[in-house]
């Protein structure tokens, strides 16, 4: 079954995905009377995990340009036009990407396992990158132009081509071969810089990295900038990195965060190494030694939850007592504050009152001041802590005066004497005094409260976009007819985080669907039990492995079925739902629920 192809020149991306979901097979996008623009949230009727279509074809001579935030997820092939933009969001194609010329700009994703488009890189913003990300290890590139640098190509899978190098062309373009002589780009131009020069190849390198591929640690061939281009002078400017993916994780204050020092409050971007500051041990007040300075830039990925978009956490005025803090507070989620005898993470304590994620700030420098060890310090009038390294010192641009004091040493190596903790007891016992505190003090929500449904809204969907909705439920089982020939269905639902339903004080952001427990098909003959989603191997839209024969999915899960030419009943155990955002009623805004 196809449906009509897609003509309007301004276009919502639900439209699209409802689209695909009528037709079954593929979506086309025809610009021959207009340009095309699918623009907003990538995602259907059906909230965040509503995100996928089976095919993509563009046709027509005019522009076509996918932008928007979130990810598009493609099960089969897409087809470009010769104008296709990919601005901003990320396109995740399962199959090939042939057709045309593709330009990806903006911070904008193009993920496939194999690309013979030509490839151009346009315009990025400060602080995100263009990215090409191809997911077999043979996979390589006919032409790439107007490379410079911020943009990345990952050869994901190829771990065996480094080094890598370049052969110029009697046109002026260059090859980029592997180790083994074979060819990872065939053509190459680079984009020009400021003074008209254009960049070369000993303006990139290659490496062997780890990046993210659906979610997963993956190995991977990276083609990126030489990280000379973005040394750090002596002005005191602070660089843009361009990169802010890796974050999101890390304590971190903001400018104008004020740290007593035995000469009074100063920013935190004015400390340099060899600077001192107030550290407290068993409550009493001690002069430390700054051994290193660190700050990093950071765009918001907007479209995710607050905690992970990288949207900063401000502690107003008073909020934790009569001046304290004594101005507002800007930090990053997973910055500690020290409460009794332990740091709680600051994420923790978000009650949409008095501790916020400021939805205002798009992207923001963060600093970080190190002591030779773990520290509590006093930062606006609260008592937080010092830098502690983890692993994720090279991710930071390092003050000039910086010396490699630790040779390599982390602190999952040093004695730390310090406790964190996200216990829940713990966490939640501050949370309520302090949200307390502001309701009693009369302090506004910042934010709208999310309301919530216990619909789980189940159905099943095949490789073709059929949607199978139940046709009985019985107790805790739900039963489906299965068509012939469907080798494997994605088990659709509504998904929630215990932190923003539960609260904050519950550390555990998995998204979460439904606990399924046993499966079975019933055939013609024989009914078969299915136990793929209690391997440890299924990962594609499963949570982590219960100690009981049970999983939670993700909202999507894939599950392979019996290849039957008769129809079949396909029997799921769903062992606990959960209450969900209802997404038809949700606006912006991160929902605080209290105990």
């Amino acid at each position: 079954m196809t449906s009509s192809a897609l003509t309007a020149s301004s276009l919502t991306w639900q439209t699209v995905i409802e689209n695909g979901d009528n037709s079954h097979d593929t979506v086309t996008l025809d610009s021959s009377g207009n340009a095309v623009t699918v623009s907003g949230t990538v995602q259907g009727e059906w909230g965040n995990a509503d995100n996928a279509i089976n095919a993509l074809l563009i046709t027509g001579t005019h522009p076509v340009t996918l932008s928007g935030t979130g990810t598009l997820l493609v099960h089969g092939t897409v087809t470009a036009n010769n104008h296709t933009i990919i601005d901003g969001m990320t396109t995740n194609v399962q199959s090939s990407v042939s057709g045309g010329t593709i330009t990806i700009q903006g911070g904008g994703t193009l993920i496939a396992q194999s690309v013979s488009s030509n490839i151009v890189f346009g315009q990025t913003t400060s602080g995100t990158s263009n990215t090409l990300q191809l997911n077999t290890s043979s996979a390589s590139l006919t032409s790439v132009a107007n490379l410079s640098p911020g943009d990345v190509i990952d050869f994901v899978g190829n771990t065996w081509d480094l080094p890598v190098s370049w052969q110029k062309k009697s046109d002026g373009t260059y090859t980029l071969l592997g180790k083994t002589g074979d060819t990872l780009i065939g053509s190459v131009t680079f984009a020009k810089k400021s003074d008209g020069i254009s960049y070369t190849p000993e303006d990139f390198h290659a490496a062997n990295t780890t990046v993210l591929y659906s979610g997963n640690p993956s190995q991977a061939l990276t083609l990126e900038s030489d990280e000379s281009s973005y040394a750090p002078d002596n002005s005191g400017k602070v660089p843009d990195s361009g990169s802010s993916s890796q974050s999101f994780s890390l304590a971190c204050f903001l400018p104008g965060s004020m740290i007593e020092t035995p000469a009074g409050d100063i920013a935190v971007e004015m400390l340099r190494r060899g600077d001192h500051l107030i550290a407290y041990v068993d409550g009493s007040p001690i002069t430390r030694s700054i051994v290193w300075t660190g700050y990093q830039h950071v765009t918001v990925q907007p479209g995710l939850p607050d905690d992970e978009a990288g949207y900063p956490v401000r502690i107003l005025k008073d909020a934790i007592s009569d001046g304290v803090p004594y101005k507002d507070m800007l930090i990053t989620p997973e910055h500690c504050l020290f409460f009794g005898a332990a740091f709680i993470p600051v994420r923790m304590l978000v009650n949409g009152r008095s501790i916020f994620y400021d939805r205002t700030i798009s992207s923001y420098t963060y600093y970080h001041v190190e002591t030779a060890e773990h520290s509590i310090i006093r930062a606006d009038g609260v008592l937080t802590e010092s830098y502690l390294d983890t692993g994720n010192r090279n991710s930071f641009v390092q003050d000039s005066k910086v010396v490699a004091i630790h040779a390599g040493v982390t602190c999952k190596e040093k004695e730390v004497s310090l406790s964190r903790t996200v216990d829940r007891q713990t966490a939640e016992v501050c949370f309520n005094l302090l949200r307390v505190r502001a309701e009693t003090a009369g302090v506004p929500y910042k934010v709208n409260d999310v309301p919530l449904t216990d619909d789980v809204d189940l159905r099943l969907v095949t490789s073709k976009g059929q949607v199978i909705r139940s046709l009985r439920v019985l107790q805790d089982t739900h039963v489906f007819m299965i068509p012939p020939g469907v080798d494997g269905v994605k088990i659709l639902t509504r998904t929630s985080r215990p932190c923003d339903v539960e609260g904050p004080f519950v550390d555990d952001r998995r998204h979460l669907g439904i606990l399924v427990g046993s499966i079975t098909f019933q055939g013609m003959k024989t009914t078969v039990p299915i136990t793929d989603h209690l391997s440890a191997d299924t990962t594609e839209g499963w949570s982590v492995q219960e100690q009981l024969p049970c999983r939670w999915t993700t909202g999507n899960a894939y599950l392979p079925l019996p290849l039957s030419t008769h129809c079949g009943i396909l029997s799921i155990q769903v062992l606990a739902s959960r209450q969900y955002e209802d997404v038809t009623k949700t606006s912006c805004g991160l929902s605080i629920r209290s105990a």
